[in-house]
């Protein structure tokens, strides 16, 4: 009985809710990182990953203000109890959430962390939520959450590589395979230097490479991962994905049996208000609408400064351009076209953010080339005008705010020009077209001389002339005229007017002078 209330003492990760803060678990640390602001670079507090005992996992915050008590203590790898704390619900605001849980556990002043000096409870070193390398592009679009992923390193020959513009600013390229899918990934900063140190330390031949929390990308049309702060790696992990990975692997058939990818569906048509009605079911997928763009919005900016790396939206930081992704200033970022619409059908009016790629499609243009033609005039550019007053078939990307009513606004992920919904273009199968009811059969027959060297055989009983057999009879073809020697009138024709076009101008006829007599 004792040593069952020992195990009934500590709470379940999975049990938490908000409705009291008397929770006490006995977890592990997996991850710590600090949370910095993007635009003021202040720190806002710690960040934790823990593992219980049933390998659930959740987030925890340590606001800035409180750090003070717990930094010290808070070491990666170590088994704490935790006790006292608050328990909230993930917002539809949160994103780049590096557990898929729904709750996660804000420290308070009364929170109480103890370090365990044993590991009573078998607490795994990490747990994670791996996803293949091709599902990947699937989350692209999905913000909410970071990605956790698992393959093997193709080239264990990789060096980092230091900016031209900054010495201390590094980052390593490198790619993953799991036999079917193969992935690019780019480190930044001190996590490309470990990850090089770490590989070079190893003298196995295969290197398995686990990718937690990473920051799923799109850079020139091709997926690839980056680190984030949360990012971490573990080469040749204890864990049951490695396992399973390297069986695969070991299977000729798996390599070679690459799956097909599925033709992808065409999103369904909606009216603006059904879009605006749609259920839960619809989140993270595509919808079409057919709309008329009504405005475009001149007050907002036309296009975003981007990192030239990672293509993420950069900030001003002490007058420079900076990425936070990368962790490194941007002296000259890329330019994003970014319209902002309002478009409209007849059942109502729905906002909608123009995609960079399909804006330079559309006018074969991009924004360096926009804003070269405006020159040092600070105005909305007349050519992205022209999208008002035209149809077009947009595309969406339903994200989780647009179902709970929480942002109006949409993103199109294509545009295209009205189509025709009138069902099955294919023309149909025409029956073989029979001239006669029965085949047409030529039958034999004897050859014939050339009339005009025939000779001429008068008739002497005054009788008719005897009948010319003919193979074709009037049953297929009309009667022709009776045959004659007479010689027939030429058919006088009319001539053929040549009628001048209107707008061709008539020459000036020139009046010769003639003596007078």
């Amino acid at each position: 009985m004792e040593e069952i209330s020992i195990f009934n003492k500590y709470d379940k990760v999975q049990h938490l809710h908000s409705e009291r803060t008397e929770w006490t678990l006995r977890v592990r640390a997996q991850a710590i990182w600090k949370g910095v602001n993007r635009v003021t670079q202040e720190f806002r507090g710690l960040n934790v990953i823990f593992v219980d005992d049933s390998n659930w996992r959740i987030h925890a915050f340590v606001s800035s203000k409180i750090c003070v008590f717990f930094d010290d203590i808070l070491k990666e790898g170590l088994i704490y109890t935790l006790s006292n704390f608050h328990v909230r619900e993930y917002g539809t605001e949160d994103n780049n959430r590096a557990v898929r849980f729904g709750k996660h556990i804000y420290f308070a002043n009364h929170t109480q962390l103890i370090p365990e000096a044993e590991n009573i409870t078998n607490v795994a070193l990490y747990a994670f939520d791996l996803f293949p390398l091709n599902e990947a592009r699937s989350l692209l679009a999905d913000i909410r959450f970071l990605f956790d992923t698992v393959g093997i390193l193709e080239d264990k020959n990789i060096q980092p590589v230091q900016s031209k513009e900054d010495e201390k600013k590094i980052h390593i390229r490198f790619k993953i395979s799991d036999g079917r899918s193969s992935m690019n990934v780019t480190f930044f900063g001190d996590l490309a230097v470990e990850f090089a140190n770490s590989v070079k330390a190893i003298k196995d031949d295969t290197i398995t490479v686990i990718i937690a929390s990473a920051k799923v990308n799109e850079h020139e049309g091709i997926i690839c991962l980056n680190n984030y702060p949360a990012t971490r790696f573990y080469l040749n992990a204890k864990h049951p994905s490695v396992k399973k990975l390297k069986l695969r692997m070991s299977d000729p058939a798996y390599s070679a049996n690459h799956l097909e990818p599925l033709p992808e569906q065409t999103p369904p048509i909606f009216s603006v208000e059904d879009i605006k009605k749609l259920p839960k079911e619809f989140i993270e997928k595509k919808v079409r609408c057919q709309i008329t763009v009504k405005k475009v919005d001149e007050k907002s900016n036309w296009y975003d400064n981007v990192c030239t790396t990672c293509q993420t939206e950069v900030t001003i930081v002490e007058g420079r351009y900076r990425c936070i992704l990368c962790s490194r200033n941007v002296p000259f970022p890329d330019k994003r076209f970014r319209i902002a619409t309002l478009c409209n059908d007849t059942t109502g009016i729905i906002a909608i953010i123009f995609p960079d790629d399909e804006i330079q499609r559309i006018i074969g243009k991009n924004a360096f080339e926009v804003e070269d033609e405006l020159g040092d005039e600070n105005k909305f550019p007349l050519l992205l005008k022209n999208f008002e007053k035209k149809d077009y078939v947009i595309t969406l990307s339903i994200n989780e705010r647009n179902v709970n009513k929480t942002s109006n606004i949409y993103r199109a992920t294509d545009i295209s020009d009205p189509v025709e919904v009138l069902g099955n273009h294919s023309p149909p199968n025409l029956a073989a077209v029979s001239l006669t009811e029965e085949p047409l059969v030529t039958p034999a027959k004897a050859p014939v001389l050339n009339p005009a060297k025939a000779p001429i055989v008068e008739n002497t009983n005054n009788g008719t002339a005897p009948d010319i057999q003919c193979s074709i009879t009037t049953d297929t073809s009309p009667p022709t005229a009776n045959s004659t020697n007479k010689v027939r009138n030429r058919v006088k024709k009319n001539d053929v007017r040549c009628e001048m076009e209107d707008d061709v101008p008539l020459g000036k006829f020139k009046i010769l002078k003639t003596d007078k007599v």
